[in-house]
């Protein structure tokens, strides 16, 4: 098992992405924290890791919230004394025109899909840099780098930040042997994609190389080996997983 005894914090954990980058965690030794805003969520995804007789926690907080989050970091640190891989994967997405945008739109955007990514990175360093190691894994977007399809331009906005962020930090961590990189999924077939009609799917997966919108489980692989040993000399970086929608 590549992650054995390793303590790590997945976001958003209670479903889609999240639950199955949290499951393949698990999977390879990880003790693992469900992090969600729906602690029902979160609980069921806990219970599911311990059926396979992996350890989870279930924890409720909201990423765009400093004081859940202080929270949260502290409750894991005080059950299981370090933290050595973050998964900021909790995040929203929305498709309107900029027209049609309001402030209230693009604030509650950017709170959850950067802020939120702040805030927990900057909750688990001071963590990690005691320990001199630590996986921090961002999840952006292609949107972050095409200014996507079919979704708002403060949605594309919010995971370019990510992928600015991931890079910034990772200079700023890479003295302390911490490892920051990103991943930028194409569109998934998960319960978002679902909000696309037929037709505006079949263009999405015409358009792919590939021929098909991503699983969650090749999102998941991609975090596994960026949160192992076997990634230890790459931060810094954004790995596409695209299907070769977009190639750079």
């Amino acid at each position: 098992m590549k992650l054995k005894n390793k303590v790590a914090v997945v976001t958003g954990a209670g479903r889609g992405i999240g639950k199955t980058i949290a499951l393949a965690l698990a999977k390879e030794g990880a003790k693992v924290v469900i992090n969600d805003v729906n602690f029902e969520l979160s609980q069921m995804v806990a219970s599911e890791i311990k059926k396979k007789n992996r350890e989870a926690i279930a924890l409720q907080s909201d990423v765009s919230n400093s004081i859940e989050v202080t929270n949260m970091v502290d409750e894991i640190i005080k059950k299981f004394k370090k933290i050595d891989i973050l998964v900021n994967n909790a995040g929203i997405m929305q498709s309107i025109s900029v027209e049609k945008m309001t402030e209230e739109n693009w604030d509650k955007m950017m709170a959850i899909n950067l802020k939120g990514v702040f805030l927990c990175s900057k909750a688990v360093m001071k963590y990690m840099k005691k320990q001199k190691s630590g996986k921090i894994i961002n999840i952006s977007s292609l949107a972050g780098k095409s200014g996507g399809i079919m979704v708002g331009a403060n949605y594309s906005a919010s995971k370019a930040g990510v992928i600015a962020f991931t890079k910034s930090l990772a200079r700023e961590l890479a003295p302390y042997k911490i490892n920051v990189n990103a991943v930028a999924p194409g569109t998934a077939d998960t319960d978002m994609a679902k909000l696309f009609s037929a037709e505006q799917r079949r263009k999405i997966i015409d358009a792919i190389p590939l021929g098909r919108f991503a699983n969650p489980e090749d999102i998941a692989n991609a975090v596994v080996f960026l949160a192992s040993n076997r990634a230890d000399y790459i931060t810094g970086a954004t790995l596409d997983v695209n299907g070769g929608l977009l190639m750079d």
